[in-house]
């Protein structure tokens, strides 16, 4: 028996369709894991743009004080232990600092009612219009007679103050401690480099000093000595002075001017000094100086030197700027004696500054974004018409469960043997 050659009307539709489908779900998998590698990876490279270009902007406001300030008088609130005696813990705080000689950190406590007495007391201390003078008059009478009274003798008040009294400025070094530190750092190279070249900045070797440059240099010697300075910015601090002033740079410069104890006099080494430590090596170093000279002015010294360790990078340092213009000795109190977990340098918020390559990547990474999102919309739309066309399938009775056409085939394809 011999048959006639099947025609092109034997393929069933359903073959067709599966076969458009599944190109259609490779090219959407195709889009999708695309779209899922670039997200990330733009993000990441937001992130290094970030870091790389410091786009974060500190800038002081008279309404972002008023947040920073509480925000940080909040986190003084985490010191009361016991909930029901706040105000009584509040006042103890108070008065221990008063007791240790530290007005500035007393004075933080005391402003800091807001966030640290119960809700009753609190109302009076959240005046959204009163300055610092105001709330301390209104919290002064919060305290307990005998906390007061210690309080007021401790100092002026901030209402009592002289504007115009400008503080008096550190004392300058020596010529003798120059010398006496540049011989030590010739003869031995494990010598103390920093102070070394502190000295050196305070005696105006590397450019005219500001006042806020010698306040800072103040503020950078006492963190020195204390143990809780985080060691990466001990690291970077070292790096940052090491590259204002190479010692291999200085040690070969001094020597090449003088020969023996001629080599580590004041004359030849500040000579050295200022060869090396030229204004282009010195600018970031004067920077970081001006900057802690900036909070050693809106808090105090020592309250600059509890602040710095917090940080955990010279890049924190612009944070703590804000803290101590906005908080003032809110922000001294916090330092002595929260955690150094971060949170208080993470009080200071800023504004992202937005540049082109930073635009760049975001509109790269909105498009994955946006692609993700289609694509499993377009899924989900396809799967629920899909469940809904079975659905009224199952109620249809010239539903056509072969999924394809009907051929009708007639004895005019057979032949007889």
């Amino acid at each position: 028996m011999k048959h006639a050659k099947v025609s092109s009307t034997w393929r069933p539709v359903r073959a067709q369709r599966s076969k458009r489908r599944g190109l259609d779900g490779a090219l959407s998998a195709l889009v999708f894991n695309v779209c899922l590698l670039v997200l990330p990876l733009a993000g990441a490279g937001a992130l290094l743009v970030i870091a790389r270009d410091n786009l974060y902007a500190y800038e002081f406001s008279d309404q972002g004080a008023r947040a920073v300030a509480l925000r940080v008088a909040r986190l003084n609130g985490e010191l009361i232990q016991v909930d029901f005696d706040r105000q009584n813990q509040w006042d103890g705080l108070v008065d221990m600092e008063l007791r240790a000689n530290d007005i500035h950190a007393a004075r933080g406590f005391l402003l800091s009612g807001a966030g640290m007495l119960p809700r009753r007391a609190a109302q009076v201390l959240t005046q959204a219009d009163a300055n610092d003078a105001e709330l301390e008059i209104a919290a002064l009478q919060l305290l307990t007679p005998n906390t007061r009274a210690r309080y007021t003798a401790a100092g002026p008040l901030l209402s009592q103050r002289d504007a115009n009294a400008a503080a008096a400025p550190p004392q300058a070094a020596s010529a003798e401690d120059f010398e006496l530190l540049a011989r030590a750092i010739l003869a031995d190279s494990e010598s103390d480099t920093l102070q070394f070249v502190l000295t050196g900045f305070s005696l105006g070797l590397a450019g005219d000093l500001s006042p806020d440059m010698a306040l800072g240099i103040e503020v950078l010697r006492d963190a020195a000595r204390r143990e809780d300075v985080s060691p990466a910015l001990e690291y970077e601090i070292g790096a940052l002075f090491e590259t204002a002033l190479p010692m291999t740079a200085f040690r070969q410069a001094a020597r090449a001017r003088g020969e023996g104890d001629a080599a580590g006099s004041y004359a030849n080494a500040s000579a050295a000094f200022q060869d090396v430590a030229t204004p282009e090596r010195a600018a970031a170093a004067r920077a970081v100086l001006d900057q802690l000279g900036d909070i050693s002015n809106a808090t105090s010294r020592a309250g600059a030197a509890a602040l710095l360790t917090h940080a955990t990078s010279l890049r924190d340092l612009p944070r703590l700027v804000l803290l101590a213009n906005a908080a003032g000795d809110r922000a001294v109190a916090a330092a002595k004696r929260l955690p150094r977990d971060g949170r208080l340098v993470e009080a200071a918020r800023g504004q992202l500054t937005m540049t082109r390559d930073l635009m760049a990547i975001l509109i790269i990474a909105g498009a994955a974004l946006l692609g993700l999102v289609t694509i499993v919309v377009m899924k989900l739309a396809q799967a629920a018409i899909g469940a809904w066309v079975r659905f009224r399938a199952e109620n249809d009775d010239d539903y056509d469960y072969a999924g394809g056409q009907l051929v009708e085939i007639s004895t005019n394809n057979w032949r007889p043997l």
